[in-house]
């Protein structure tokens, strides 16, 4: 497991355009984007998620609970995500690091194609701010001889290559959470124990990232 792309990266800004009849360049128009505020004020990280991350908000809070904040929106999907996203940021404070671990709870109900097209649209709303964004790879709770399995495996591979060419942070996961007891009865969700672990590892996340 480990992050790349977050702070050893420079933040590069492509400028889009459109070759014209008769061979002019012409730019083309960028959608709106969430615009979070450049100046330091009060510092908060923010860690996004559905309720995967219930029960996990001491681990990543504890070090500084004042600037730090789990925010769980059970059931939430990426375009749910995408929706609230606006209502979480307050334009007078400053955020360094956003994290995201979504994408579970639509595994198995959506198609890898729309999952990867909401990926893509939250990724519009979060283009150009000063932030640094870092998704994080759905945690695999299922044998990749399962049809969930397979497409969590999937939906993580091209996460990965995505965040990278996009120039996002992307935290691997990987198989960590298959262990034995880091799974509840049925297998589909994380354990307390298992919880616990993620908690830990998404701190450890924040702090290298602020550091």
């Amino acid at each position: 497991m480990g992050v790349w792309n977050v702070r050893d990266r420079p933040r590069r800004m492509w400028a889009k355009v459109r070759l014209h009849p008769g061979g002019c360049l012409g730019r083309v128009s960028q959608p709106h984007v969430l615009r979070l505020p450049r100046l330091k004020k009060k510092r908060r990280v923010i860690v996004i998620s559905n309720s995967l991350l219930r029960g996990t908000e001491g681990p990543i809070s504890r070090p500084d609970p004042s600037h730090r904040e789990v925010c769980c929106l059970p059931g939430a999907q990426v375009r749910d995500v995408a929706k609230k996203l606006p209502g979480l940021v307050r334009p007078s404070d400053y955020y360094p690091v956003l994290v995201m671990q979504v994408g579970r709870d639509e595994i198995a109900e959506r198609s890898p194609k729309t999952i990867k097209r909401d990926f893509r649209a939250l990724a519009r709303l979060l283009e150009g701010s000063v932030a640094q964004v870092v998704f994080s790879s759905i945690p695999t709770v299922a044998g990749k001889s399962t049809e969930r399995g397979r497409k969590t495996h999937l939906i993580n591979k091209w996460l990965r290559d995505w965040c990278h060419w996009s120039n996002f942070g992307f935290f691997d996961h990987g198989e960590v959470y298959t262990a034995p007891g880091l799974l509840a009865t049925g297998g589909s969700q994380l354990s307390q124990r298992g919880k616990r672990i993620l908690g830990y590892e998404l701190a450890g996340l924040i702090e290298r990232a602020l550091n």
